[in-house]
């Protein structure tokens, strides 16, 4: 045989093993994906945390449901995909970028864009709506957003009643978005923590302010995961699944082993 019959089932011999290790890591994702998806409401069982600290982690719950993490610790469980999370989705890569996403929502979130929001979409007249957000933006990067979430909120107002998250806009004012950045917050802190991004005092601190902001602004399990949901929305426009996020939502609300079940508001 020739030395470039060696050489090209050398070379084809390596291509296949390759494409075989690329084929077992997808496959891999995909297994650990379906995993995550029934593992529905789980725990640590090596967790230790007694039930206020359980109860301020709940404050996270839906964000954690979503991805499959544990409900009663520090520790996600799915450090796995991490990486993804908070590299892809959230673009923090360490330390520093993990304290500014912390800070932003802690500090400002939706809520800053949120009252704007409800005076321009109460409003009919178009001029009207753009006057608010001129107004009211201090930076292009603000009124682009708020643009955004505008568009999403009118793109998903009539899913979010047929859902029975809200009745009507009396329901968008009452209920706000306090849930979703407290939501955010607490899983993000746990998410960051487990990277080794902060320190386990430091994601403390963000998930005791997720927790006050959440109890400041909500006046129950119930108003807190609609709040969260409306937030969902005007991220994600039709692309939140806001039937899905309602379904996690009424489980959590009403599974025995739920941590909202078992931690009274």
């Amino acid at each position: 045989m020739s030395i470039e019959f060696y050489v090209m089932s050398t070379i084809m011999g390596i291509s296949l093993l390759v494409w075989l290790y690329r084929k077992g890591k997808r496959t891999i994702a995909w297994v650990r994906k379906v995993r995550r998806a029934f593992r529905g409401i789980c725990f640590n069982p090596n967790s230790t945390l007694n039930e206020e600290c359980c109860r301020k982690i709940a404050v996270g719950a839906l964000y954690a449901a979503q991805q499959g993490a544990y409900q009663d610790s520090l520790e996600t469980g799915i450090r796995d995909v991490l990486p993804q999370i908070l590299g892809e989705w959230w673009g923090i890569s360490g330390t520093v970028s993990a304290r500014k996403e912390l800070d932003y929502l802690c500090e400002k979130g939706y809520r800053y864009y949120y009252p704007f929001l409800l005076q321009a979409f109460h409003e009919e007249d178009e001029e009207r709506q753009e006057t608010i957000f001129q107004e009211n933006m201090t930076s292009q990067e603000d009124y682009d957003k708020i643009i955004y979430l505008y568009q999403n909120l009118c793109e998903t107002y009539d899913e979010l009643i047929d859902c029975h998250v809200i009745s009507g806009y009396e329901d968008l004012v009452r209920l706000g978005v306090a849930g979703w950045d407290a939501g955010r917050i607490c899983f993000l802190a746990r998410a960051c923590y487990d990277m080794e991004y902060i320190s386990e005092s430091e994601a403390w601190s963000y998930i005791d302010r997720a927790y006050v902001l959440a109890h400041q602004e909500c006046a129950s399990w119930q108003d807190f995961a609609m709040s969260y949901i409306i937030g969902r929305s005007l991220w994600g426009g039709k692309e939140a699944c806001n039937s899905v996020m309602k379904n996690t939502a009424d489980e959590l609300l009403s599974v025995e082993k739920s941590p909202w079940v078992r931690y009274a508001w």
